[in-house]
């Protein structure tokens, strides 16, 4: 692991005060989440990205259950199904770009999902054999590729300048919370509709997300003209400029690889938390627990809500440096922690009745304390990755300078979706080949010392 300590030209970079931060900032109340959800146009985007988004997290559970019931509880069999959700978006993300240059949005968006409503609907065919199923979340995903930049490119034609903060704010906002639902919503899907028939929701999902963006009157800001387009060549150009730019600021540098370690972490966790559902939450029903182990990454999610909040609310004067390491060490302890999950006794359990609600019958579920303890620690976890990101984030945003914004976190997002198959690859064959609980281990224990050994330094450096 590359060492992620500050460098000299971090301590230059000095924060504006609050006060001013607060006179100059366009996100007041007066044009916050309510004034431009009254934009009609603007709302029949974010209701298409909500159900949308949604779509997308119970398609990655669903496809997990599908290959626990039908083809083993391998956890490399589930990160071969990361990957393959992962690939389209290194490899097409030029593609996508320069199409989108020339596509009208609107009818874009609305391809997308129907797109996604119809392959999602053939899952029955692919499902017959492994290969058929990474085949087909690498089409979903590739479709996917196209939707996100056309999603992201028309808020600009949809709302006033100045209401840009607040429109971008809302949409992460909605991603962060779709992490929660999405994962959340899986579940009962599946319990709802049965495992065999659940791809018929999520058609819906896609479909009515579809006619949400019917609905949205989509005007480009002005005309694309031919010599303004890009083209693939010319985004592999601003790629290098990035990477060059990037290279030479050493601030920007080492918040990437802060970055891009924390990216890991949550992809590794994301596939060892089937392993842990599996074996320690549902042990004698392995192909349940790979159904259930979303619960865990929603947990977390809310995690990072919750971190969010008090990163915002209550720690934007604390020093950047002590809320990353400090990130980092609550992670690696957690981990930890995380790992002795086994020793709680499994027949400790919360009796949870059943429910009828309309024609849908909810099942009585017995909540087990090894399943609090885990989702209590998952939730710390998020609360550690917030720590980590928003201050990354902050001060990749102010060192970067305003020309190179698009060309950095160009890089940024093609490093994240490379960067992630190895430690998908690292999690998944050490939970098969060593055991979950010692691969935490391996995880946990060099973050512990990397967030100590930061937060001990005597060069205190201010961010």
């Amino acid at each position: 692991m590359p060492m992620l300590t500050e460098t000299k030209d971090e301590a230059e970079i000095e924060e504006p005060s609050m006060q001013e931060n607060t006179k100059t900032s366009p996100f007041n109340k007066s044009e916050g989440y309510r004034a431009i959800l009254k934009n009609k146009d603007f709302l029949s985007l974010w209701l298409g990205q909500v159900f949308s988004q949604l779509a997308d997290r119970v398609i990655f559970v669903v496809f997990v259950a599908v290959i626990a019931s039908s083809f083993g509880t391998s956890t490399t069999l589930q990160s071969y199904l990361y990957i393959a959700f992962t690939i389209p978006a290194v490899l097409l993300t030029a593609m996508a770009g320069v199409f989108i240059d020339r596509w009208n949005k609107k009818y874009t968006l609305i391809a997308t999902n129907i797109l996604r409503a119809i392959l999602i609907a053939l899952l029955p065919l692919f499902s017959g054999t492994l290969f058929g199923l990474y085949v087909l979340a690498f089409l979903v995903s590739s479709v996917t590729q196209f939707f996100v930049p056309a999603e992201a490119s028309s808020i600009p034609a949809l709302v006033k300048k100045y209401q840009l903060l607040a429109a971008n704010s809302l949409f992460t906002t909605t991603m962060m919370g779709s992490l929660i639902f999405g994962f959340i919503l899986g579940d009962p899907l599946i319990n709802i509709f049965g495992l065999n028939s659940v791809h018929w929701g999520i058609a819906g999902l896609f479909i009515i997300s579809a006619i949400f963006l019917s609905f949205m009157k989509y005007q480009p800001i002005e005309e694309v003209t031919c010599a303004s387009r890009k083209t693939v060549r010319g985004f592999i150009n601003e790629l290098k400029q990035g990477f060059i730019y990037i290279k030479n600021n050493p601030v920007i540098f080492q918040a990437m690889l802060k970055l891009a370690t924390l990216f890991s972490i949550i992809v590794m966790l994301s596939i060892l938390s089937i392993s842990i559902s599996q074996e320690e939450l549902y042990p004698g029903n392995p192909a349940l627990g790979a159904q259930k182990f979303a619960y865990i990454i929603a947990f977390s999610g809310f995690g990072m809500v919750i971190g969010s909040f008090i990163v915002g609310k209550f720690l934007r004067n604390v020093n950047k440096y002590l809320s990353i390491f400090s990130g980092f060490t609550i992670i690696g302890i957690n981990l930890v922690l995380l790992s002795t999950v086994g020793l709680i006794p499994n027949h400790l359990c919360i009796n949870i009745p059943g429910y009828d609600f309309v024609q849908i019958h909810l099942a009585p579920f017995l909540l087990t304390y090894r399943m609090i303890f885990t989702y209590a620690v998952a939730s710390l976890i998020g609360l550690g990755a917030a720590l980590i990101a928003i201050p990354v984030q902050t001060i990749i945003h102010s060192s970067v300078a305003e020309d190179m914004r698009g060309k950095v976190f160009g890089v940024q997002f093609t490093m994240l979706s490379t960067s992630s198959t190895l430690p998908v690859l690292f999690a998944a064959f050490g939970a098969d080949m060593i055991g979950v609980i010692n691969t935490l281990i391996i995880i946990g224990v060099p973050l512990i010392f990397l967030g100590i050994y930061g937060l001990t330094r005597k060069k205190v450096v201010s961010y």
